[in-house]
């Protein structure tokens, strides 16, 4: 009797939990989003938990599987691309078993909405290298004016076991905004530079700001702009994770609720310590 009552306790506060996300009106975009398994570098054949995060360095709260939040959440090995499936309301929001190689992790919300009030807002487009929206808003007379905004995250995470020799590291999933890696973050060490491609709907694009920090040190942040060829080269000058995440709003038209669109990329992965230090 215990135990049936123990299971139904459990359920009940599970189904609680649920339902009192699905209430909440919309959640903050001037967090970051990510992608955070238990392990970067699993074993194969283990089971990895995958979690949904959304904070600022590291740091914040995890997000249930909820389909109707997502465009696409799925994985890519070398076997190819597949869905990832879960029960509604998990949180971690996935346990994948992990293959031999590389396993890369995506996914693209909906579109969630939220209202900023002008001062969070114009710190939000400075924080994220988009200071020219607000010369927009400047011009427009609307400084001052509350920003109705909705937002897309686009995460992405690197996982491998044992050697690779794919190009599964730089698959691109379609994603409006999405981050491209012109190498395995595997295959390198700390001190080597990493050079990133940012797309936006496909095409790259010039003049966002892509910043890129590791967990040991999160405050230390490097912002590079990304040149005519949508480049930015990440100096990865410590072992351990790193998230590399980049930004684009433009104005919407036509919406009667939101005066702004936003996408948010990012893209996670652990690098290696150096040889050297792994062999002793």
């Amino acid at each position: 009797m215990d135990t049936l009552f123990s299971k139904l306790q459990f359920r009940f506060g599970h189904w609680l939990a649920i339902a009192m996300v699905l209430c909440l009106p919309s959640r903050l975009p001037a967090h970051d989003f990510w992608i955070e398994p238990d392990s970067y570098r699993p074993a194969s054949g283990s089971e990895v938990s995958v979690r949904l995060r959304e904070g600022v360095g590291f740091k914040g709260t995890t997000l249930p599987y909820i389909n109707e939040w997502f465009q696409d959440f799925s994985v890519v090995t070398a076997d190819g691309r597949e869905p990832v499936i879960s029960w509604r309301g998990d949180d971690p929001a996935a346990t994948l078993t992990m293959p031999a190689g590389p396993m890369l992790i995506g996914y693209q919300s909906n579109r969630a909405f939220t209202e900023l009030a002008a001062e969070k807002f114009n710190r939000y487009l400075e924080e994220e290298g988009i200071e020219f929206i607000r010369e927009q808003r400047i011009a427009a007379g609307t400084d001052q004016q509350p920003a109705p905004e909705f937002f897309v995250r686009c995460a992405k995470a690197l996982l491998q076991a044992g050697p690779d020799d794919s190009l599964v590291y730089a698959e691109r999933l379609g994603y409006r905004l999405e981050l491209v890696p012109a190498a395995n973050p595997y295959s390198l060490q700390p001190g080597d530079s990493l050079v990133f491609t940012l797309y936006l709907r496909d095409e790259p694009v010039e003049g966002l700001l892509v910043q890129a920090f590791n967990r040991n040190d999160p405050e230390q942040i490097q912002k590079i702009r990304t040149d005519a060829k949508g480049q930015a080269t990440v100096v990865l000058d410590q072992a351990g994770e790193w998230l590399v995440k980049a930004v684009n709003i433009q104005p919407l038209v036509g919406s009667p609720q939101a005066n702004w669109l936003s996408h948010w990329a990012s893209y996670g992965f652990a690098l290696p310590a150096r040889a050297a230090a792994q062999s002793r």
